[in-house]
């Protein structure tokens, strides 16, 4: 069996993976935490840091998604635009896929009205380019 060996190494070393991915995320909620009421623009700018795209786990993701969530709900309606302006256009693409993560969950009515209207300021900001790469880079799904 030198086949089951490496398949049992890849599995273990995917779940090592993916600890670490929930590690760091972890350590970004934490920073977060204290910013969703004094900087809401602040956290979310740490909450779309180092994305999640190696793992196929899609609880890592979701989790992921879930502290970007918080980030977008804590700025007010009148501030989205300027946080959004705040962001690289990277943070934009990363930000775009998490939007398209949420509307794509079934039964979570709540979230979809926000979302769309961060999808707005984030399609003004980053241009249709963004929703291509949302759409064509399966190796960067969020």
């Amino acid at each position: 069996g030198a086949m089951v060996e490496e398949g049992e190494f890849a599995s273990s070393f995917v779940a090592a993976d993916d600890e670490e991915l929930l590690a760091n995320l972890k350590r970004r909620e934490v920073a977060c935490t204290p910013l969703y009421k004094t900087d809401p623009a602040k956290a979310l700018q740490i909450s779309l840091g180092e994305p999640p795209y190696q793992t196929k786990n899609a609880a890592v993701k979701d989790a992921s998604f879930e502290v970007v969530l918080k980030a977008m709900l804590a700025v007010k309606d009148a501030d989205i635009e300027r946080a959004v302006d705040a962001l690289t256009l990277d943070e934009c693409d990363v930000l775009m896929k998490y939007i398209y993560r949420g509307l794509g969950q079934p039964k979570r009515d709540k979230q979809y009205a926000p979302l769309l209207k961060w999808h707005s300021f984030v399609l003004k900001r980053a241009g249709q380019a963004s929703i291509v790469r949302v759409i064509s880079e399966v190796q960067r799904e969020l």
